[in-house]
């Protein structure tokens, strides 16, 4: 690609969400937050006329729990926006502007041009944009190779098999689970490692949730594994709120992470969250997935998961010991009975 063009995919304008949404300093907590669920965003800017004044994240959100006021959301949201919040420009190249974003420990950043507000990007569009490309590049990598198999002839297949098999490899590097469309075990891993020093950085809550479905190689024996995969899917939309007919995900942040695991196992970081909040959230999907539809084969089917949750010890243990507890709490959770929620606990 020519320099001149790979800077302009690069430029933070092409990949921010463009016409963000605003609330003037004169608007109520509450009017704010309502923009906020409506529109399903983790922060709105907060604008003085033309010119920025801040912004209401969901981390101020949190904040206000602490405010001891019966009319709390009748105040303006200005008293409890971040002020002057660090911004980016509409040109700067994206890699900048995701280390800013880490350095300062910031989820949403808004995007100015000039002094005028004109986008936002969160840390989580700025990671999509990197797992968009790699998959992009692994797709024309794999076409060129298949083109290049035609011209070689079947007496070179072997060389190029080999370079395919190579380029497999780098799929590795993928960010999302092929089946579902969520986050894969290795972005989980590394998005864990983040959150358990973030949360010890800044002494917050962090919570675990692991969950099961139950007696998921009876629907694989019963209808075969091509079933089992459609069944996985639909979990995997219902878990990550893309299934949404109960409207029961609404808890779900955007800071919050949904990953599959492996077979049938599923993860969800809840960062700045406590086991109580943990518990909430678990008990939630548990009454989606026990409720959810499940129509197989001209058949409606019920299926049932199992859940464990675990909090981070802030004084002691690391993200492996995190892991461990909360999947301890799911087997818990399966000879209880299983379609149930359990708390790790240090007496079992």
């Amino acid at each position: 690609m020519p320099l001149l063009k790979y800077k302009d995919e690069m430029r933070l304008a092409k990949w921010m969400t463009g016409n963000p949404a605003t609330v003037d300093t004169s608007a109520t907590l509450a009017e704010s937050v309502r923009v906020m669920a409506l529109r399903n965003i983790g922060a709105v800017l907060v604008v003085n006329g033309d010119g920025l004044a801040g912004i209401f994240t969901e981390r101020d959100l949190l904040k206000v729990l602490a405010v001891d006021a019966a009319d709390v959301l009748e105040q303006p949201v200005s008293s409890f926006m971040t002020a002057n919040p660090i911004c980016a420009k509409a040109d700067e190249d994206y890699n900048d502007v995701y280390m800013k974003m880490k350095v300062n420990n910031i989820r949403h950043i808004p995007v100015l041009d000039g002094e005028q507000p004109v986008g936002i990007v969160s840390i989580r569009d700025l990671t999509h944009l990197y797992q968009n490309k790699l998959e992009s590049d692994f797709q024309g990598a794999r076409k060129q190779l298949e083109r290049l198999r035609e011209l070689l002839g079947e007496s070179d297949a072997s060389r190029v098999l080999t370079l395919l098999k190579e380029i497999e490899r780098y799929r590795e590097l993928s960010l999302t689970d092929e089946l579902t469309g969520l986050f894969n075990k290795r972005y989980f891993m590394d998005r864990l490692k983040e959150e358990v020093a973030r949360a010890r950085r800044n002494k917050q809550c962090l919570s675990l949730i692991f969950c099961d479905i139950d007696h998921f190689k009876k629907i694989n024996d019963t209808y075969g594994h091509s079933v089992g995969d459609l069944v996985l899917m639909e979990i995997g939309g219902i878990l990550a709120g893309q299934i949404d007919e109960l409207n029961v995900i609404s808890r779900l942040r955007k800071s919050d992470i949904v990953a599959r695991y492996g077979g049938e196992e599923f993860v969800v970081i809840l960062p700045e969250t406590d086991e109580s909040g943990g518990f909430l959230v678990a008990e939630k999907m548990r009454n989606a997935i026990e409720k959810h539809i499940f129509r197989i084969e001209k058949s409606e089917v019920k299926l049932t998961m199992s859940f464990g949750v675990a909090d981070l010890y802030l004084e002691s243990g690391d993200f492996k010991e995190l892991i461990s507890r909360a999947d301890e709490a799911m087997y818990l959770a399966k000879s209880s009975g299983r379609n149930c929620v359990k708390i790790y606990s240090l007496g079992g």
